[in-house]
């Protein structure tokens, strides 16, 4: 099965490749320096985050407990290629019958454990708590390669996607298969409002949440931070520009880091300028690659406005 995907990734990077004369073409004609992709080219990559939906879940509650008050669960279910996702599910204990949720994605080398943790990268206690406070569910998957899927790498560090980009795409957009799969099993939830379903990602989280947006339309609203910008052709099939032109939600909010190394701030506005949707704006902080205290109020605020 992995030769198949991977001979068939490989003629999709062929279509990529030979795109490119045209995509400059284009790009000149725009005025923009972000590589533009056709909808053939889209359309071709969107086929990777397709899936056999009558692949039974076998999603299991392995354990019960508390985090702030609130009930926490911690999950099982399968993913791709039988692989088998760990995950937190946390609910309000606010009296409600169904809450709203958000899904958090953290970047490379994070974990679910990260969004239970003050002074994680992600702030991910922080924000956890707040979204909890203001009524929403939270869910959180490690990622492929990540946390308790360490092994799936032979417990070495998950692929660094500049020198390993072909290693990394396969890790990208399995982990995105694995959260439309997270997305099945919260509609078969009674606490859970599956009308009312977020998306919080940042840096590889946030690349993600671009794929996701852009093949899944469940989801209502979404943020995406600190989301690398790479321009390579080896990066185009998991590139944020390959898939801004397509997200489907009603609403998208981008913050990005001015002092960022992984990308531009001209390149982070051209991206945030291909989001084909009125309801969306912009934030730009004074960091590098780490989200600042400050944007743990922005999402909440922002999430009780748009979802």
């Amino acid at each position: 099965m992995k030769k198949i995907v991977f001979l068939l990734l490989t003629i999709v990077n062929c279509v990529v490749s030979n795109s490119q004369t045209a995509t400059h073409e284009k790009t000149a004609a725009l005025d923009t320096g972000l590589p533009l992709v056709s909808e053939e080219v889209y359309q071709a990559l969107a086929q990777f985050f397709e899936y056999d939906k009558n692949i039974p879940l076998n999603a299991k509650i392995i354990s019960k407990d508390k985090f702030e008050g609130c009930n926490k669960e911690k999950l099982m279910f399968t993913g791709v290629n039988n692989s088998k996702v760990p995950a937190y599910l946390i609910t309000p204990n606010n009296g409600e019958d169904k809450h709203p949720i958000v899904f958090l994605v953290d970047g490379i080398y994070g974990s679910k454990e990260r969004w239970l943790q003050d002074d994680s990268w992600p702030k991910g206690g922080l924000v956890t708590k707040a979204f909890l406070d203001k009524g929403f569910a939270v869910i959180t998957l490690d990622a492929v390669y990540h946390g308790e899927r360490a092994y799936e790498n032979d417990f070495n560090p998950p692929p660094w996607p500049r020198s390993f980009p072909y290693e990394a795409r396969q890790m990208f957009m399995q982990t995105a298969v694995e959260y439309r799969r997270a997305l099945d099993y919260i509609s078969t939830r009674n606490d859970i409002d599956a009308s009312r379903i977020g998306f919080l990602g940042l840096s590889m989280g946030g690349l993600i949440t671009f794929e996701i947006t852009s093949t899944d339309s469940r989801i209502k609203t979404a943020v995406a931070g600190l989301t690398p910008i790479w321009k390579n052709p080896e990066y185009q099939p998991w590139a944020p520009y390959t898939y801004a032109g397509h997200i489907k939600c009603n609403s998208f909010l981008m913050f990005m880091g001015n002092k960022d190394p992984v990308y531009t701030m001209e390149d982070a506005h051209q991206l945030f300028d291909l989001i084909p949707l009125t309801e969306k704006d912009f934030v730009e902080y004074s960091v590098k690659h780490e989200p600042p205290k400050e944007y743990v109020k922005m999402v909440t605020d922002w999430f009780i406005n748009n979802l």
